[in-house]
């Protein structure tokens, strides 16, 4: 059986190798530094689960967020925002526009695990 494909969109690079270490003995993970790259790989492929953060270069979270919510293939798809940005209200409004999670930084990899956990089993 093939391992859930989980992609992970942090602009940090470093960031993007700590998330892969705590979920690659699991899941295959696919890793994006900046948001137009996550979009484009969306165009040919479908992920399990995505792991978004929400400041980025260019086009932010919310702007990958809207292009995963508007595209019938990956409109259903999980997306946790996994972001140092601790703002309630924005939080209330990500999950407003198709969030299905938020996971503040920094990471703590049990939560993180327990998150990806819940969102794949309600498929």
């Amino acid at each position: 059986m093939d391992m859930p494909i989980i992609m992970v969109v942090d602009d940090d690079d470093f960031f993007c190798s700590v998330v892969t270490r705590v979920l690659a003995h699991k899941y295959d993970v696919r890793t994006f530094t900046h948001g137009e790259e996550a979009i484009k790989y969306l165009s040919d492929h479908v992920p399990d689960l995505i792991l978004l953060d929400y400041e980025m270069p260019n086009i932010t979270g919310y702007g990958v967020l809207m292009a995963i919510r508007t595209d019938a293939r990956t409109r259903n798809v999980p997306v946790l925002f996994l972001t140092g940005v601790t703002n309630a209200r924005m939080e209330m409004e990500m999950m407003e526009r198709g969030a299905n999670g938020y996971i503040r930084k920094p990471l703590d990899a049990p939560e993180l695990l327990q998150e990806i956990e819940k969102h794949l089993k309600k498929d």
